[in-house]
C-alpha cells in the first residue's frame, strides 16, 4: 500500500531558486512544466539518493531522457555543476527548459537525439572533453537501447564517477507479469543489471553497484578497458545467460 501511494504521490519542492511540481502518476496526470514550476518525475527515495550523492561533487553532468527539463534543473540548482548537458528523443524543445538555460550558458540541451545513436556519443565527446562526473540514462527504459547507450558512455565517466540507470526494476511488479502487460514482449532492463553485476568479478573498469529500487549506480574504476566485455560472458561454466 505504502509503494502505491508513492507512485500516485503529487506536491510542489522548493530547491535553492526554483520551484518542483512532484509528480508520480501516469503521464496523462503529471501535466508540464512551465511558470508555475517544472515536471519532476522522481519519488523521495531517488531525491534522497541524488541529495547523497551531492557529497561526490559532480561538475560535468550529462542526464539522458529529460522529460519535462524538471531533473535537469533540478540537477542544476543542487550541484552547481560547471557543465551540464541533456538530451531528449523529443523533437519538440521544452519551452519553460529553453528559457531557464536562456541566461545560464554552462547548461545545454539536445532534441531529437536518440539515446542509442552514434551522435549521443559524438554530443559527449563534444561538450565533456575531459570526461564526465555523473551519467543520468532515464530516456527509454529499454534493454537494447540503455545497454547500447551503457557501452558508448561509461568509457568518458570519470574514474570514481557514477552512472545512474533509474527505473531498472521496472519489469518486476506484479502489474508487468501478464501478457498483456505493457512491454511483456521487451527483454526486461534488469538484465543489463545483472550482466553489470557478472562484470564485477572480471573487470576493473567498474568498482561497484549500488541497487535500490529504482536506481541502479555503477562506479567507474581505473580500468579502461570495456565495461561489457562479450569475452567475460564466456565465463559461466558453460551455462547460458537467459534474458528475462
Amino acid at each position: 500500500q505504502q509503494r502505491q501511494d508513492e507512485r500516485f504521490k503529487m506536491r510542489n519542492i522548493t530547491v535553492g531558486e526554483m520551484t518542483f511540481k512532484q509528480r508520480l502518476g501516469p503521464p496523462s496526470e503529471r501535466g508540464t512544466s512551465g511558470d508555475d514550476g517544472f515536471v519532476l518525475v522522481k519519488s523521495d527515495p531517488m531525491l534522497a539518493f541524488y541529495e547523497q550523492l551531492g557529497a561526490w561533487n559532480p561538475k560535468t553532468i550529462l542526464e539522458v531522457g529529460m522529460y519535462e527539463g524538471g531533473s535537469l534543473v533540478w540537477f542544476d540548482q543542487m550541484y552547481k555543476p560547471e557543465t551540464l548537458v541533456g538530451l531528449d528523443a523529443r523533437s519538440q524543445p521544452i519551452e519553460a527548459l529553453e528559457h531557464y538555460r536562456s541566461d545560464r550558458e554552462h547548461v545545454k540541451t539536445f532534441y531529437g537525439c536518440y539515446q542509442e545513436k552514434p551522435e549521443t556519443l559524438q554530443i559527449a565527446k563534444d561538450c565533456f572533453p575531459n570526461g564526465i562526473d555523473l551519467v543520468v540514462d532515464d530516456a527509454s527504459h529499454h534493454y537494447e537501447q540503455t545497454k547500447a547507450t551503457f557501452e558508448m558512455l561509461f568509457p568518458m565517466v570519470n574514474p570514481g564517477g557514477h552512472y545512474v540507470i533509474e527505473d531498472w526494476s521496472w519489469s518486476l511488479g506484479p502489474g508487468r507479469q501478464e501478457p498483456e502487460a505493457v512491454w511483456y514482449d521487451r527483454p526486461a532492463l534488469a538484465n543489463l543489471i545483472f550482466e553489470i553485476i557478472l562484470h564485477i568479478g572480471n573487470s576493473t573498469s567498474i568498482e561497484r553497484v549500488h541497487l535500490q529500487q529504482d536506481i541502479a549506480c555503477v562506479t567507474r574504476g581505473r580500468d579502461h578497458h570495456r565495461p561489457l566485455d562479450e569475452t567475460l560472458l564466456g565465463r559461466l561454466r558453460g551455462r547460458d545467460l537467459t534474458l528475462i
